[in-house]
């Protein structure tokens, strides 16, 4: 029996409900872009509702896809058809940039929120609103999902999809756009999937898995990061990232040119808060100026390498733990060099190198997590028999796959493409990598 989908207009009214399509391909993914794929009959009605910029969604899945192509194809023996290919509507988030300079130094969820709703938001400016053919914004954001991790970074002019991505895999996060049916708008949220290594196994044993292919790759390394900041030439700052040497070295280089010491006042004071506002900062004289000192900052410790580092550059600093999060914490720091005593909001200051250089360090973080081995497992597995997809495990969720080989591993749903055509339905997801168990 075929999947029923729906078909919605561009201001995401439901205009028509299609069940006797040829087939369709639905792809879900976890940080990644998801499509879908659908094969129907090139009748009168189907042309009226296979559009361009309509959508199609179904039910109980949360991923909603825009129609991006069309193709109109004919056949003596098949008939004429039509295939309509869609995309996730995260998709839209590709179509943004960071308009100015953002930076984050706290809740790496509030802050993406936050980057993302002043792209295609209410806190958009005019034209860059995410709206309908009536100029009805249709873009919002969903319930946070509670995520603890932690952000130290300046982000400017970079396409927010792609950002969005980078924390995903950063952290581990999903993403997605979904509709929200009562206001007819997309709503954006982060998440991060279940673990469930414990109560859903697919293996050879319990007949539940089809095939497997494991890959390991080490073809795209790098493991030492040259970072180089704002400036020219000998006056640009740098940050090295890495220790490993000899034939287990591989280094690669981070042109951060694009990450500023100069911000405004209002930003400094929206990281580190005043203390009248409940927040560490004050305003202090400093031989003949001013400055911007802080009674205690927070360091997120990524590995031992950048403890060690930030040991010898900032000694005196103490590993705390907060929400089961590592931090190097440091006190009574000068963070920024003021224009005078009172400031206004939008003049400009001067970052001290103590939470520059971290900028530097997180920026070449990001770029050294697109390298490295890569481990993956890609799986059929046996639709409706242990397990059933949407009821048992989810996309995104932790499980545990045991192949023919005696290989063992906690991988994540990181993909799910399900197919239903004149052969049935059929379920293939994607595993990634996470720990031998």
């Amino acid at each position: 029996m075929n999947e029923q989908v729906y078909i919605l207009d561009k201001n995401l009214n439901l205009r028509g409900v299609v069940d006797g399509y040829n087939s369709l391909i639905w792809a879900s993914r976890y940080r990644e872009i998801g499509d879908c794929e659908l094969y129907v009959p090139a009748t009168p009605e189907m042309l009226a509702l296979c559009q361009k910029g309509f959508y199609i969604a179904r039910d109980g899945d949360p991923m909603i896809c825009q129609i991006r192509k069309i193709e109109l194809d004919t056949d003596a023996e098949a008939g004429n058809y039509i295939i309509a290919t869609g995309y996730d509507a995260k998709i839209l988030l590709d179509q943004r940039v960071v308009w100015t300079t953002m930076t984050a130094n706290g809740n790496a969820e509030r802050f993406a929120r936050k980057m993302v709703v002043g792209a295609l938001g209410a806190d958009a400016g005019e034209g860059r609103q995410l709206t309908d053919s009536d100029g009805r914004l249709i873009f919002g954001l969903g319930a946070e999902s509670g995520l603890t991790d932690r952000l130290s970074e300046q982000v400017s002019y970079k396409n927010v999809g792609e950002k969005i991505r980078e924390y995903c895999l950063k952290f581990g996060w999903g993403y997605r756009m979904t509709l929200d049916e009562e206001t007819r708008t997309l709503l954006f949220s982060l998440y991060k999937g279940a673990d469930r290594t414990e109560s859903v196994i697919f293996s050879d044993e319990y007949e539940n898995l089809a095939a497997t292919k494991y890959i390991e790759d080490e073809t795209k390394m790098g493991n030492v990061a040259m970072v180089a900041g704002e400036g020219q030439g000998s006056d640009r700052q740098r940050a090295i990232i890495g220790s490993f040497s000899g034939a287990e070295r591989f280094e690669i280089y981070v042109d951060a040119r694009d990450l500023s010491q100069k911000i405004t006042f209002g930003e400094l004071t929206e990281i580190y808060p005043p203390e009248e506002s409940g927040g560490y900062g004050r305003i202090v004289p400093d031989g003949d100026g001013w400055v911007y000192r802080v009674s205690m900052i927070d360091i997120q410790i990524v590995d031992a390498w950048h403890l060690t580092w930030l040991e010898v550059n900032y000694p005196g600093g103490t590993v705390v733990t907060v929400d089961g999060t590592a931090y190097y914490r440091m006190t009574d720091l000068i963070v920024a060099d003021l224009p005078g005593q009172t400031p206004e909001a939008e003049e400009t200051v001067e970052l001290r190198d103590v939470v520059y250089l971290p900028y530097l360090l997180s920026r070449g973080y990001e770029q050294m997590a697109q390298f490295g081995a890569v481990r993956s497992f890609e799986g059929t597995i046996e639709p409706n028999t242990t397990f059933i997809y949407g009821r048992d495990y989810h996309l995104g969720d932790i499980v545990t796959v045991q192949s023919a080989f005696g290989i063992s591993v906690s991988v994540r749903i990181v993909e799910v493409v399900e197919v239903w055509d004149d052969s049935g339905y059929n379920v293939e997801p994607k595993f990634e990598y996470i720990t031998e168990v």
